[in-house]
């Protein structure tokens, strides 16, 4: 009985406000700050029901013996919690290696989205549905009569352009091409975005009822942006969904933290066949040379790919010390060892082609295909971030060369690395593969940012550690001890006095100090694991008879991923607990539940 008790008391909290990462330009600083005041504050319910075996009564089941349809029971499990509303099944309904389905849904008005309102349902392998997530707007809609458009696309790109200071040029001059998908828009004609913007009609929440607007899509160097302008003014900006996740991290081979810890060595035949059935170096349709495959292809900040070996050893020389300019070959191989790594270890904990992952080729097994992650390496940001578009699309990753005198190669820092993958990993699996706009609001970034700090930590911890080590994000890149925090990762209050009830008082300190209260208390959890199941290994998942992972590093980050497909869009940190124990109780029946853990406000579940 370990883990969960520690997720206590999170009653009263508050909404906290984490800024982003580092801004690299005093134009970025005033870019960060238009961005932040238009931020989507709109929350989501969650339902889940006692569905053990004692307790079965809050179930919808088909009426047949026959298959278990997932879809016609969340549709069933929605029309009942949101009676008379319109929607469409988002088609990226998937089960989950833990015999969890999940169906996701968006509200639609005559036929037009509402962008900001989702539903999803999770339903256990027999039909029984374990929770839902509800952020649909309340109001009886389809009754109310909308007013036209009465502003044009151009004229609510101009307006976002302007009020959020977009480093784009000739706005005045562009045109708007209409498209066969209707009410969809391209802008031509203009200059600093890397793809002419598009323009499309539709809806979202405000207040007690929805807005039309304009959903102007655009992407910047440092953003990928998703505007919402009112169609009726075209001057007013409804909301900003920015799909950039900003961080600052580190790796040598797997398990290490940064080069201090450990030295380089020549690592033969990485790949995991069951995770990478073609290789590291194929999409099942053609093979490569280059550092380019069917999960991941890394770039050059132009475009180009930076080394070829006929002979597939990707082996150059690298020295910590010394300018990162000069060593591009080993960063770049680097790079690609450590997301293909990761790729292979999420795979086998469930984060599969259904799931959404990053791949060109899902062989056949479900999810949108043609994404592999784009690495770019060493470009001149001074930070790390990760732009995250819905299954499908590809991910983009750039890594920097450090700002600072030690203008250290962050590629080598695999916490900074690990950790905006893991955005990536949770933008697909919160809200669906075919959403990637989920934990919008304050509540939800902190949490992103807390589970992207805690699994680079918990892939680091060695053997020989106990919970009294300490560890933080960044702090070899940057050469400060706390990194780019202003407390360690710690189960120590001493060390780290932060708990679930600093989040009504915290002053926000380089937009982070709210994620190091969810890191630490899922840390605190990680030892508690550690206790009644030891450390583990680092190198590869091995499940016991049931699947269940073994030792704390592993188990601990399958019950995150597990726990981000059940909770809801735009979630807050008591339903994030919640999802957590959730996934506990499907994967182990609830064996880690119970010991008390941290005190001032990680108070045990009644369920323990």
């Amino acid at each position: 009985m370990v883990l969960l008790s520690t997720l206590l008391s999170l009653a009263g909290l508050a909404a906290a406000h984490p800024a982003r990462g580092p801004a690299s330009s005093p134009q970025w600083k005033n870019r960060a700050a238009a961005l932040s005041n238009y931020r989507f504050g709109a929350a989501s319910n969650y339902t889940s029901f006692d569905v053990s075996p004692a307790k079965g009564s809050q179930r919808i089941r088909r009426e047949r013996d026959d298959a278990v349809d997932y879809v016609d029971i969340a549709t069933r499990t929605l029309r009942d919690a949101v009676p008379g509303a319109a929607f469409r099944v988002i088609d990226d309904a998937y089960v989950g290696t833990n015999g969890v389905a999940h169906v996701h849904f968006q509200q639609t008005i005559g036929g037009v989205d509402v962008d900001d309102a989702s539903f999803n349902v999770n339903i256990l392998e027999d039909g029984t549905v374990l929770s839902f997530g509800n952020s649909f707007a309340k109001r009886d809609l389809h009754r109310r009569n909308y007013e036209e458009v009465e502003r044009g696309p151009l004229v609510a790109f101009k307006s976002a352009v302007e009020l959020l200071n977009l480093p784009i040029t000739n706005a005045s001059s562009a045109t708007a091409e209409p498209t066969y998908e209707a009410g969809l828009f391209v802008i031509r004609g203009t200059k600093g975005s890397s793809a002419d913007p598009k323009a499309q009609l539709a809806y979202v929440r405000h207040e007690e009822t929805v807005l039309l607007v304009w959903r102007l899509e655009t992407n910047i160097d440092d953003n990928q942006l998703l505007v919402y302008v009112d169609a009726k003014t075209g001057k007013t900006i409804s909301g900003v969904y920015d799909s950039v996740k900003t961080a600052s991290y580190e790796v040598y081979p797997w398990g290490s933290g940064n080069p201090t810890e450990v030295n380089r060595k020549l690592v033969v035949n990485p790949e995991n066949t069951a995770s990478s059935p073609f290789g590291w170096h194929s999409d099942g349709a053609q093979s490569f040379t280059t550092l380019r495959g069917n999960n991941a292809f890394i770039t050059y900040p132009g475009g180009s790919t930076p080394v070829n070996s006929p002979s597939r050893v990707f082996s150059y020389p690298y020295s910590p010390v010394a300018s990162g300019e000069r060593y591009t070959e080993a960063s770049a191989a680097q790079g690609f060892y450590t997301v293909n790594k990761f790729h292979d270890i999420l795979y086998a904990l469930g984060f599969n082609e259904p799931a959404g992952n990053f791949q060109t080729n899902n062989n056949g097994k479900g999810g949108a295909a043609g994404d592999p992650l784009n690495l770019t390496i060493q470009t001149m940001t001074g930070t790390a971030f990760i732009t995250v578009p819905a299954d499908g699309t590809s991910p983009r990753i750039q890594m920097s060369i450090w700002s600072g005198s030690l203008a250290r190669d962050s590629v080598f820092e695999t916490t900074v690395l690990l950790h905006e993958y893991m955005h990536g990993v949770t933008a697909r699996l919160v809200g669906g593969p075919g959403s990637g706009r989920c934990l919008s609001n304050m509540d939800g970034l902190s949490i992103d940012e807390g589970f992207s700090d805690l699994v680079p930590t918990i892939l680091r911890v060695k053997p020989g550690d106990t919970r009294s080590r300490d560890y933080t994000i960044a702090d070899w890149v940057t050469g400060q001890p706390v990194g780019l925090r202003s407390h360690h990762i710690s189960t120590s209050l001493a060390t780290t006095p932060l708990t679930f009830e600093s989040l009504n008082r915290l002053v926000v300190s380089g937009g982070f100090d709210l994620a190091t209260v969810w890191a630490s208390a899922l840390y605190d959890i990680f030892w508690n694991l550690a206790d009644a199941h030891g450390i583990g290994g680092v190198d590869g998942v091995v499940l016991d008879a049931a699947g269940v992972p073994r030792g704390a590093r592993y188990l601990l980050l399958k019950l995150v991923l597990d726990s981000e497909a059940l909770m809801p869009c735009n979630a807050n940190h008591l339903q994030a607990r919640d999802a957590l124990l959730e996934a506990d109780r499907v994967l182990t029946a609830g064996a880690n539940r119970g010991t008390q853990g941290r005190v001032n406000g990680f108070a045990v579940p009644s369920v323990c």
